[in-house]
């Protein structure tokens, strides 16, 4: 068995290692003129459904078509994570209910039908990929299982089959890739983490304590110890996890990766080099899901406890705005290409149907917003649709 995994990982890094090549050759290649057209495909968890939504400056946001997603019918599957390959031609929607585990679902872009499968782990969530396409790395985060160490996993998208699952930490969150695509992080929500894994050897590099700055060797032990100690300590005294990290995201020079601390109400600015914390940023209203816009100039954070969305100077870390939406419980936010637009999940409560805003960036105004299934919460943009 081991020797088959192996193999498959040899292979996976030699396409890994053409993609590369190939990539480098077309980063020199004129870029074709963008039309004003921004396309969105968005999760809504609670209905099985995913929405392809168009805005254009012109017209507003519509909902192109939705599609059914899910393997049994009688069954609320929760889809979660969503990633676009680089080129557009597939994009990736965990789904993170099973018998007992989620999947990971790869889907033609057009048609939007399924292509292939493979299951994963308890629960998995936040989905990234290699720059290349080649590898996705889908957080397992157990999110009704007992809080105990969960995995990564790491699956090749040609093959569809899942290389390895890596033990990380305690209900793994926010997978977002470093730029140059030599490693994944995520954050541990209950363990206070920020982990490193290398996207080559699939084996976890670093982790640093969000709460002290601190780097740390293991994944925290919960359990019988959980009421005092070293662990009770490190998340606050109570055993509750004092900042409970809830998404990751890389600047663009991948210098510096921000961490969501959703109980803790501030981002964690953590430079990667020195592998310390930089900077807290406040965020109060419980950060959720974060992104930086392409030009480097700001950062976006859904406030999910609040209901808002924030923006900062990434200078001078002054709040620029803060967008209160239309409905309760924002979810996630995607930036368009050319830092134009943040367009914004929105889950809503109880019967409410999930929502998408979409804000322009020059005003901080809503200029688009319409409804999905319920409980919408993941987000991916459609390459080069700006």
């Amino acid at each position: 068995m081991t020797t088959g995994l192996s193999r498959r990982h040899r292979r996976a890094t030699s396409r890994r290692l053409a993609a590369a090549a190939l990539l480098a050759v077309l980063a020199f290649a004129p870029e074709p003129a963008h039309a004003q057209s921004y396309r969105a495909y968005v999760a809504a968890e609670s209905e099985d459904e995913v929405a392809v939504l168009e805005f254009t400056p012109e017209g507003g946001l519509s909902v192109e078509k939705t599609i059914r997603v899910g393997r049994w019918p009688a069954e609320i599957e929760g889809p979660h994570g969503m990633f676009f390959d680089p080129s557009g031609e597939y994009w990736y929607l965990t789904l993170g209910h099973g018998f007992p585990n989620g999947y990971l679902l790869k889907y033609e872009t057009g048609p939007d039908t399924v292509v292939a499968a493979t299951e994963l782990g308890f629960f998995p969530a936040t989905v990234s990929l290699t720059p290349d396409g080649v590898l996705a790395f889908a957080v397992n985060s157990n999110f009704y299982g007992d809080h105990v160490p969960s995995t990564v996993s790491v699956v090749d998208t040609e093959e569809m089959y899942e290389i390895e699952q890596v033990t990380t930490c305690t209900m793994p969150h926010g997978s977002r890739m470093s730029p140059d695509g030599m490693h994944n992080y995520s954050a541990c929500m209950m363990d206070d983490q920020l982990v490193e894994m290398s996207t080559f050897s699939l084996e976890v590099t670093r982790r640093l304590n969000l709460v002290t700055g601190e780097p740390v060797a293991d994944p925290v032990a919960h359990g019988a110890g959980m009421g005092g100690g070293g662990m009770a300590n490190a998340m606050g005294g109570s055993g509750m996890a004092a900042c409970s990290p809830t998404w990751t995201t890389l600047s663009g020079n991948g210098r510096f990766v921000y961490v969501a601390c959703n109980r803790g109400n501030e981002i964690v600015q953590v430079d990667i080099e020195s592998w310390s914390v930089a900077r807290r940023i406040p965020a109060e209203g419980a950060p959720y899901n974060l992104a930086l816009t392409h030009d480097g100039s700001r950062l976006l954070a859904t406030l999910k406890g609040s209901g808002h969305l924030a923006v900062w100077d990434l200078d001078t870390a002054e709040q620029l705005a803060k967008i209160k939406s239309i409905q309760e419980v924002t979810h996630g936010v995607a930036v368009t290409s050319d830092s134009r637009f943040a367009f914004v999940t929105v889950e809503g409560i109880g019967g409410q149907p999930g929502i998408v805003e979409v804000i322009d960036l020059a005003t901080y105004e809503r200029v688009g917003m319409a409804e999905t299934g319920k409980q919408a919460g993941g987000i991916t943009l459609v390459p080069g649709a700006s």
